[in-house]
């Protein structure tokens, strides 16, 4: 047996095995999904009375802006009045319209609409998603306080959790499902007060509430974010502002008082960092695990904030108009520098990674 011409046969062999198999994979790899696979949606809220719910989107570079890309990408369908929030589930987005009540299903990475939904639908406002199921919070303080649940399989309605006061923000967290039953309501001056304070968790294998947590009477239940698997809820008074550190299998909870910082509105959660603004626009920054409460704010943002996020080092805000264009303003987590800025739609209020 000769083994040198038997050896240089295996290697060229081997050889164009490997050269496919690298060809195939780069081909895998740098397939596009779609024109918006990489970068930020922007919700633009629209006016309560006029169909001017829209998306914006934003390469992750900021170099790109496009308007109005659901209209684009559907046959110039209008999105309806007020979009509320928007959620993601493999290959999917879902638009939650509270105006009118439904939930728009698109191709994330191409933003083709695939479904809507309207089942049982009422007062719509935010989403969460465990496992083959979604949640939607729904607040019609005239009719009905709910947590509604949906199949991801076919979009079919499961079954409606009702609540006393409040259905407002929902998160997943360690396999749960966390609402925010309590929040704002208002005196006969419009002056605020708090709802209650209660946070409930709700098992996804029985679609049932499994504990209500109550946390201390301090302020108003402002926010509720989900950060590597525990729940935080915001609440804030005129004096001081507190962030609950939730575990939703207990129940138990931990708590970060921002002492001196009063009328915190928003919370968000980005590298074991808590960034936070108050009444007056200011931005904060914190660690996550410090009890050091900062004492000067990261930056003051521009006009009427309405929508803020922190997404990979950068603080994004909104300047909402509900009558002409809003203005979107991105900032360096890190120092607070203004990076760029620039126009979107109606009442801008969220910011959203794909």
């Amino acid at each position: 047996m000769n083994i040198r011409k038997i050896l240089p046969l295996a290697l060229v062999s081997t050889f164009l095995f490997n050269i496919a198999c690298s060809s195939d994979d780069e081909i895998i790899e740098t397939q596009p999904k779609g024109a918006y696979q990489e970068g930020i949606f922007i919700s633009n809220e629209g006016g309560f009375t006029t169909p001017t719910a829209e998306v914006s989107f934003t390469s992750n570079d900021l170099s790109t802006v496009g308007n109005k890309i659901y209209s684009a990408n559907n046959n110039g369908e209008v999105l309806g009045n007020v979009l509320q929030t928007i959620g993601f589930n493999g290959d999917y987005a879902y638009l939650v319209s509270n105006v009118p009540n439904k939930i728009d299903i698109v191709n994330r990475y191409t933003f083709k609409k695939q479904a809507t939904v309207t089942s049982n639908l009422d007062g719509a406002r935010y989403i969460a998603f465990s496992g083959n199921q979604y949640y939607v919070t729904n607040n019609n303080f005239s009719n009905s306080i709910k947590l509604n649940v949906y199949s991801t399989d076919n979009n079919s309605f499961v079954k409606s959790i009702s609540f006393n006061r409040a259905a407002e923000k929902v998160v997943e967290a360690n396999g749960n499902i966390v609402v925010q039953t309590d929040g704002i309501t208002y005196d006969a001056n419009y002056n605020e007060l708090p709802t209650g304070y209660t946070i409930t968790i709700v098992k996804p294998s029985t679609n049932t509430v499994d504990k209500t947590v109550t946390l201390p009477s301090n302020g108003i239940i402002r926010d509720l974010v989900s950060y590597n698997g525990d729940a935080y809820a915001l609440a804030s008074d005129n004096t001081n502002s507190y962030i609950y550190k939730i575990n939703s299998a207990s129940g138990a909870f931990t708590t970060t008082t921002l002492t001196g910082i009063p009328k915190v509105q928003r919370l968000k959660i980005e590298s074991n960092k808590f960034y936070f603004v108050n009444s007056t626009n200011k931005i904060y920054s914190m660690d996550i695990n410090s009890t050091t409460v900062p004492t000067a704010p990261l930056l003051t943002a521009p006009g009427y904030l309405y929508g803020f996020n922190v997404i990979d080092g950068r603080i994004y805000t909104s300047d909402a108009s509900f009558t002409t264009d809003s203005k979107v303003y991105v900032y360096s987590a890190s120092n607070g520098s203004l990076i760029k800025s620039f126009n979107t739609g109606i009442g801008t209020n969220g910011f959203y990674k794909n």
